[in-house]
C-alpha cells in the first residue's frame, strides 16, 4: 500500500531512494532536544546526513512501514512515519512526527496527523498507536491534545523510554 496525500499546503509522498538525505537534515537539526532524547541523552543534538540517511533506510525498509516526506512546493518542511500494523498492538503506530523547528509545529502537524488517521481508518482499523518518549513532555502533552490517551510506560525496541498512546479512529 502507497501512501501519499496533500492537505492544504502540504503534499506528503513516501521517501524514495531518488530523495537526498541531505534534503531532510534541516529539518532534523531544526530539533535537537528530539534527537538528544532519541539518542539516550548521549549530547547529540544534531544528526550527520549518514544518520538521516539510515533513519530513512530503516523506515522505508521494515516490514509494514512508511516514511513521508511532508513538502511545501518542493522544500521538505518535516516527515512523519506509520507501521500498518504494528507488531505488538496490531493495530496502525505512527513512529515519527517531525516538523522543521522553524515552523509553527502545530499548523503542520495538525492538518498531516488528522489526515494520515483517515487513511487507516478508511481501511477498517479501529485504534492508531503513538509512543512519544517520555522526556518529550511537550510533545506527550501535543498527542493527547490530539486525543490520544495514555495506556503504559515501556522501553522501545532503542531502550527509550516511552509513553505509549492509543486513539479510537472514526471511520
Amino acid at each position: 500500500m502507497e501512501i501519499g496525500f496533500d492537505v492544504g499546503s502540504y503534499a506528503v509522498r513516501e521517501v524514495e531512494g531518488s530523495d537526498d538525505p541531505e534534503d531532510f537534515l534541516a529539518v532534523f537539526n531544526s530539533n535537537p532536544e528530539f534527537l538528544d532524547a532519541s539518542t539516550l541523552h548521549t549530547g547529540v543534538t544534531a544528526f550527520t546526513t549518514e544518520d538521516v540517511e539510515k533513519f530513512l533506510w530503516h523506515n522505508t525498509v521494515m516490514e509494514n512501514s512508511h516514511c513521508l516526506a511532508i513538502r511545501v512546493a518542493e522544500q521538505i518542511v518535516g516527515v512523519v512515519t506509520l507501521l500498518v500494523p504494528h507488531p505488538r498492538e496490531g493495530q496502525p503506530w505512527v513512529g515519527s512526527l517531525i516538523v522543521d523547528g522553524e515552523l509553527e509545529h502545530e499548523r503542520v502537524a495538525n492538518q498531516v496527523l488528522a489526515e494520515l488517521e483517515r487513511i487507516p481508518a478508511a481501511q477498517g482499523w479501529t485504534h492508531v498507536f503513538v509512543g512519544p518518549m517520555v522526556s518529550m513532555v511537550e510533545s506527550i502533552g501535543w498527542w493527547r491534545s490530539f486525543g490520544y490517551l495514555p495506556v503504559e510506560r515501556r522501553l522501545d525496541n532503542d531502550k527509550r523510554e516511552v509513553e505509549v498512546h492509543r486513539k479510537l479512529l472514526r471511520c
